[in-house]
């Protein structure tokens, strides 16, 4: 699934629910949800699932196994391409018409969705069904406004570093902990003509924001960055903007894609190639770019390449190793306008409530179908790549263990995320400092925390 493509940064806008006229236009309080026993009918899902493969396992083994499960329940699957289905689920909410079943938005903008009503409660369905006892407690809290849910999360999320594990083997490189360690291979790999770390944001123009996620966890620090998120510090004190001087010498060097220019220019499909075939070291990327990586890597790619993720190295003394952000990639909700809630309801039920399916997903397709179930490392099938495995139970370690941090697309408030990228661009480009820019991030998250547009942040120490 395209990450976070639907109704991300101009989705708010083009709806026009961040205006307070339309917000306050959208009529009274829906009557309260009184789930049905006997759910069945027609239900519409429009999802942003690509490619030939993608699209058969999402119709066999989720569509189908729900309809074999939930026999007298039809579900209506549609696939779109990101920007269409962007498109149209603006058009049709606003128009209290589209989907029963909403593949959403991101933590932060469900709230102001929540606001404008055009999301159903699902707490009387979380009642029912369980829920609070079968998902994660810090996922159902990012999308819980005045004490009611309106989402489920779609798929936890984290920051890797991805590294071509032949090309280490080559060089006698040893996966590094440390900044130094790091910068060692990073200036030895660019002594060689290898680029350290593959990064464009041609194809995706949020990019930024996952090179800042990770320079901000892993030198700023989770703690930092909580009280921050938490209004207790400023984004623009010294410990943000060293972080952001430091990802900009990076691309000073050339180490970062090659430096800016090439950041601006050269697509990821020519990064992933370069990568597979070792003339780039490393790529930091999102766990969902596991169902991608491999396609650049052995005998379909033409190298006899291997390539593996570890941990972001500590970047600063103070920060622990090994840490992993966490977030939400994207929501599935139940549309206000529906007049099937309880079998969209019962859909939603099936997709998390059955453990045992789930994880097999997960196994099935690395990384794009991770929800935030409670399960045992022993729960995880055997069949899964041992890869993915691995970020099953190593996200599950630092959440039971504290040890984790906080991407930006799910803490961070709609217009300061969209700002930790543009903004970014304007570092690299010369038209900011790096002092600048905190200053004038740390502007825009007052004015917006001032209004509530922030999801309840999980307490530092071991979460649930």
């Amino acid at each position: 699934m395209n990450r976070r493509r639907l109704l991300s940064r101009a989705g708010l806008i083009a709806l026009g629910l961040t205006a307070p006229g339309l917000l306050a236009g959208c009529g009274s309080e829906d009557e309260p949800i009184v789930p049905g026993d006997n759910p069945q009918g027609k239900i519409d899902l429009w999802i942003d699932v690509q490619g030939d493969a993608n699209q058969k396992y999402f119709t066999e083994s989720v569509v189908g196994a729900f309809e074999k499960a939930r026999p007298k329940i039809d579900v209506n699957a549609t696939f779109y391409k990101g920007e269409d289905l962007r498109r149209l689920i603006q058009t049709s909410l606003q128009a209290k018409s589209g989907p029963d079943v909403v593949r959403g938005p991101s933590a932060t903008q469900t709230i102001a969705w929540s606001r404008a009503r055009i999301l159903a409660d699902l707490t009387p369905y979380s009642e029912k069904f369980g829920w609070e006892s079968k998902l994660a407690k810090w996922a159902l809290q990012a999308f819980t406004n005045d004490g009611k849910l309106y989402a489920l999360p779609m798929r936890v999320d984290t920051m890797l570093l991805y590294y071509n594990k032949s090309l280490f083997a080559q060089h006698g490189w040893q996966t590094p902990t440390t900044r130094a360690e790091l910068e060692a291979i990073a200036a030895d790999a660019h002594g060689r003509g290898i680029v350290p770390f593959g990064s464009s944001n041609v194809d995706w123009k949020a990019a930024g924001e996952w090179l800042m996620t990770v320079f901000w966890n892993h030198y700023s620090g989770p703690e930092a960055l909580h009280q921050a998120l938490s209004g207790q510090i400023s984004f623009s004190d010294p410990v943000f903007v060293e972080a952001v001087e430091l990802v900009k010498s990076y691309f000073d060097k050339g180490w970062i894609a090659g430096g800016a220019d090439k950041y601006f220019s050269v697509p990821s499909t020519e990064i992933g190639a370069n990568f597979g075939k070792g003339s780039v070291a490393m790529v930091p990327q999102g766990n969902w770019f596991m169902s991608q990586v491999g396609q650049y890597f052995g005998a379909k790619a033409k190298n006899d390449n291997e390539w593996d993720w570890m941990p972001m190295p500590a970047l600063r003394q103070e920060v622990k190793y090994p840490l992993f952000e966490i977030g939400i990639g994207g929501s599935l909700a139940i549309n206000a306008a529906s007049k099937n809630k309880d079998a969209a309801a019962e859909y939603l039920n099936w997709y998390y409530g059955d453990k045992a399916a789930a994880l097999k997903r997960m196994a099935d397709v690395p990384s794009t179908y991770n929800i935030p179930v409670d399960f045992a490392d022993s729960d995880i099938p055997a069949a899964i790549d041992p890869r993915a495995g691995r970020v099953l139970t190593a996200v599950n370690r630092a959440v039971s263990t504290g040890d984790y941090g906080y991407v930006s697309w799910t803490w961070w408030p709609p217009k300061t995320d969209v700002f930790i990228y543009e903004g970014l661009e304007q570092v690299l480009t010369g038209k900011l400092t790096p002092a600048q820019y905190c200053q004038q991030l740390a502007d825009q998250f007052k004015a917006e925390k001032a209004e509530g547009n922030i999801p309840a942040l999980p307490a530092r120490g071991p979460a649930k």
